[in-house]
């Protein structure tokens, strides 16, 4: 890969996926979590089932752990069932 200014950066994340149930997920949660899990650092795509009541993340597992996936989603005022 070659850009403008010489080689580009190429990025060696650790990608993993993350399926959280969440405990009275509606509609109207959806943005302050959107919010909450975004704002972990390495998180790439916050995505919502209220089918089923999850979130999927997929994050840099070399930036962050599960833990602090769920402790935003704790902060945020939601239960991880």
């Amino acid at each position: 890969m070659q850009s403008e200014r010489g080689f580009a950066k190429v990025s060696r994340m650790k990608t993993a996926t993350a399926v959280i149930s969440i405990q009275g997920l509606t509609a109207e949660a959806i943005p302050l979590l959107r919010q909450a899990l975004e704002a972990v650092p390495g998180a790439q795509k916050v995505d919502f089932s209220l089918e089923r009541s999850v979130v999927v993340v997929e994050f840099d597992g070399k930036e962050s752990k599960l833990d602090d996936l769920l402790r935003a989603i704790l902060k945020a005022g939601y239960k991880v069932m």
